[in-house]
């Protein structure tokens, strides 16, 4: 099930703004995102508006995200390092 993905501004800024090495990782991370979101999440929560929000690690790194299925996309919402 490959799903599409779209980054948030805020996630993006964090993204642009890390390493080349980290760049990598990050794209690898939101690549297995997209290809399997129905995995596990190690974390999830529901936002202000009720969305449910799933958070998976990567090395030093949070991503958070909500699945779109009528569209079959991901929206990255954050990318956060620890």
């Amino acid at each position: 099930m490959n799903y599409a993905y779209a980054i948030e501004r805020t996630a993006a800024q964090t993204v642009f703004a890390s390493s080349a090495r980290e760049r990598r990782l990050l794209r690898l991370a939101i690549e297995e995102i997209a290809g399997n979101p129905m995995h596990t999440p190690d974390f999830s929560e529901r936002d202000q508006s009720g969305r449910e929000l799933f958070t998976r690690f990567f090395g030093p790194y949070a991503v958070t995200y909500w699945i779109d299925h009528a569209v079959a996309e991901v929206r990255i919402a954050g990318v956060f390092r620890d």
